[in-house]
């Protein structure tokens, strides 16, 4: 799936990936085109981790603001969604070891899709992905499908596949009742992944929820998404590049009406894992003042004891 195309330039980004998750660069790769980019602030948000921030702090080197973040893996509603932690304690064990469980509960499942791979015949072993991807991050979903077009080439029930079409190949082979399907693992409630954020100091923003909102409303929206903010939801990810002008415009009342932080970030992953956000800090539509998205994030935090922070 492809979004709208992010042109526009702004000075914050909240929503950035290295290769501690699915992101193309190493953590200083990516702060070498924060700083090219202009930016001003940017936040590492890697999924179910947290490894990436040091590296990529130690390589901006205070020339701009960092942002602690992550974003975290949750259910709503029955659907896969996905919750972005900001100014969280990295180094808060619990909040590490609550997300270390998703994040180790998915590269066990990329390792039994490659037993499933194996078992049709097929010469692809965990050895082989652990030497081309890492054995410690889950990868972009696109390389571990590279990888079996690779390890199939010349075996004719996959000559009809291409780079082109990995919506196929899922759908050929990876669906419930198809011969790579395996079952994901469980992920917890969103209304649990919002605790876990609150207890680790950070604020919690919905990130690019615009599927969700698809054909509804403004009011509409507000009645679904005012249960999440009763829990602790802090923000929505207005501004991104899956969200069209319209859709950010629609969300923006949204966060008005809920008193919730319209956030930005472009999801940057690398021009080779989405060609439409080719640099940091490119949106397809802009919020009008990037720096008081932060003051208000900021003040959206907990108030923690010096023995809850840990002191």
């Amino acid at each position: 799936m492809r979004g709208p195309s992010a042109t526009l330039a702004t000075s914050v980004d909240l929503h950035l990936h290295t290769r501690h998750s699915d992101g193309d660069e190493a953590p200083a790769e990516l702060a070498r085109r924060c700083v090219d980019a202009g930016l001003r602030v940017a936040a590492v948000t890697d999924h179910n981790t947290v490894a990436g921030i040091a590296a990529f702090d130690q390589a901006i080197g205070g020339r701009l603001t960092v942002v602690p973040a992550c974003e975290i893996t949750a259910t709503w509603r029955g659907e896969e969604t996905h919750c972005l932690a900001y100014f969280v304690d990295p180094r808060d064990p619990k909040f590490r070891e609550r997300i270390g469980g998703i994040h180790d509960a998915e590269l066990v499942w990329w390792r039994t899709w490659t037993d499933r791979v194996q078992a049709i015949g097929v010469p692809l072993t965990w050895d082989d992905v652990v030497r081309r991807l890492g054995g410690h991050r889950v990868a972009y979903v696109g390389d571990y499908l590279a990888l079996l077009l690779e390890a199939t080439h010349g075996d004719p029930r996959f000559a009809a596949y291409t780079a082109e079409a990995y919506d196929r190949l899922v759908a050929d082979w990876c669906r419930p009742g198809r011969p790579l399907h395996v079952e994901h693992p469980e992920k917890p409630d969103v209304a649990d992944v919002l605790s876990w954020i609150e207890e680790a100091g950070g604020a919690a923003v919905l990130a690019h929820p615009g599927t969700f909102v698809t054909g509804l409303d403004v009011s509409e929206c507000v009645e679904l998404l005012k249960p999440l903010a009763e829990a602790g939801l802090a923000g929505l990810e207005v501004w991104t590049s899956w969200h069209t002008p319209a859709v950010s415009a629609r969300l923006t009342d949204v966060c008005d009406l809920l008193g919730l932080v319209a956030t930005a970030g472009s999801d940057y992953h690398g021009a080779r894992v989405k060609p439409w956000a080719p640099r940091p800090g490119l949106l397809p539509a802009l919020p009008a003042d990037p720096l008081a998205v932060i003051d208000a994030l900021h003040d959206r935090r907990p108030v923690r004891t010096s023995t809850e922070a840990g002191l």
